[in-house]
């Protein structure tokens, strides 16, 4: 008996263990927004986790609709660049166990309290990357990669308009442009599969220990 208890102590341990290392996989991209002076909004895109362990390198973030006046805040190493439809980071090295934080600015057309969903698509080392593009359900145990979204804080300061750029023209859409890896519905195939393996990887070592745990339970039985 004193055994199926050391047992079970140490299953319920490793299982612990297992379960804390499992948290990034579930974790999600985060926006938050605060109103700012001449109608801006501040938004920061947090990242809590890098893509199947390998350490973050680019983020590209689709811009809201009717967006205009888009400016990227450049730290640690990252340097933005807005187009019409998008804003992204590259140039940096974010630790695939750090989280980092991506922060802009900009003009929104949407009124306070609307909900404004921005797909973003994060890419890592070795080819990874997660697609954080899917539909939140509002309980983010049942979507996988939700986009990030933010809602519209009530701003009483007058805008004022521009553009997203030198080049740029005010954003019309929030999906990302025609690019190589742009956002789409299909999502990031390499982002989950580490997912998948470590889900099986759990069943088991469950299995495994609930069998063993059966066997000394028996023994102990006959002894």
């Amino acid at each position: 008996m004193k055994m199926s208890r050391r047992f079970l102590v140490v299953s319920a341990a490793s299982f612990a263990s297992l379960v804390a290392l499992a948290g990034p996989a579930w974790a999600h991209a985060e926006a938050d927004a605060a109103a700012e002076p001449a109608g801006r909004t501040a938004v920061t895109i947090s990242l809590t986790h890098g893509c199947d362990g390998n350490p973050t390198t680019g983020l590209r973030v689709s811009l809201p609709a009717g967006a205009t006046a888009v400016k990227g805040v450049d730290s640690d190493g990252w340097t933005s660049t807005v187009s019409a439809s998008e804003i992204s980071w590259t140039g940096g090295s974010l630790p695939a166990t750090k989280t980092g934080a991506f922060a802009f600015n900009l003009v929104l057309s949407q009124p306070a309290g609307s909900i404004v969903v921005l797909p973003t698509i994060q890419s890592c080392a070795k080819n990874t990357e997660i697609a954080w593009i899917e539909k939140s359900t509002g309980n983010h145990s049942e979507s996988g990669h939700p986009a990030p979204q933010f809602e519209v804080p009530t701003n009483d300061t007058a805008a004022v308009t521009g553009t997203t750029g030198s080049n740029a023209s005010p954003s019309t859409t929030a999906r990302m442009a025609t690019q190589t890896n742009a956002i789409t519905d299909e999502g990031s195939k390499t982002s989950t599969a580490g997912q998948y393996v470590f889900i099986g990887v759990c069943a088991v070592l469950v299995g495994g220990a609930g069998a063993l745990f059966l066997k000394y339970r028996k023994k102990s039985s006959e002894a």
